[in-house]
């Protein structure tokens, strides 16, 4: 039998009862298609890789971190509250040395969701990566975090949440904001008073190569993360960067 390197725990939630539309790649077939090409390819057969359901955030995890407008109910259904509740599960797994690694593909998504939360953003009504470090920071006492923020598009809203947090690294690779929504995440965006230098914007061109990724990440990403010397390390790994992604 394959045994894995590190000790993995997936978790899955496709959200059968949410989507933007029934043609829009952001739906539940995204991840019902990767979930079944995982077992077709025995994924699941490896031994050290290991499927978890997610929990079910609670109210207070929201409110722990997010304003909601004008009530948390008016601007959150079930589903993002499984989908928090997935991440705070992969969170988890890893405080309680459970998994070595863990991987939330949950849906809905997070990182548009800003500190105030009046309807969605970019499809995001709340931040379920900030739910996540905030529910640990609340269970497992401070944690200085990272957040690496690989979707395509810029993670305008863990920027919000944390830019005067001198305790959380927040670096976005993205494409350059002058040709994609949300329109920020440049370089001089690098964190308030209490947290300079903790905010990394690194817009990239647009069909940047796979090469050039990497180089960044080689170069740029990996010696600040050895710097910071973090707790936790989290990936907010939106799959739009995909040259095939519409």
């Amino acid at each position: 039998m394959i045994e894995a390197k590190h000790r993995l725990g997936v978790i899955f939630f496709p959200a059968f009862d949410w989507a933007i539309s029934p043609t829009h790649p952001e739906r539940e077939e995204r991840l019902l298609y990767t979930q079944d090409q995982l077992r077709e390819e025995g994924v699941f057969d490896i031994d050290g890789i290991t499927e978890h359901k997610p929990s079910v955030a609670a109210r207070e995890d929201v409110e722990r971190l997010h304003f909601c407008l004008p009530t948390v109910e008016s601007v959150i259904t079930q589903s993002h509250m499984v989908s928090a509740g997935g991440a705070i599960t992969a969170g988890r797994l890893v405080m309680d040395k459970e998994e070595d690694k863990a991987f939330a593909l949950v849906r809905p998504p997070g990182h548009h969701a800003m500190k105030v939360v009046e309807g969605n953003r970019g499809f995001c009504n709340i931040n379920i990566e900030a739910v996540m470090i905030e529910h640990l920071r609340e269970h497992y006492g401070p944690l200085r975090v990272a957040i690496v923020d690989t979707d395509c598009h810029h993670g305008d809203g863990t920027q919000d949440i944390y830019w005067n947090d001198p305790d959380t690294l927040f670096i976005s690779l993205h494409q350059d904001g002058r040709t994609l929504y949300p329109g920020s995440g440049f370089q001089h965006e690098l964190g308030g008073p209490n947290a300079m230098g903790r905010t990394i914007n690194i817009p990239l061109p647009p069909s940047t190569s796979e090469w050039g990724f990497l180089h960044v990440v080689d170069s740029v990403l990996l010696p600040v993360l050895e710097d910071f010397k973090p707790d936790l390390v989290i990936n907010s790994a939106g799959q739009d960067n995909h040259y095939t992604d519409p």
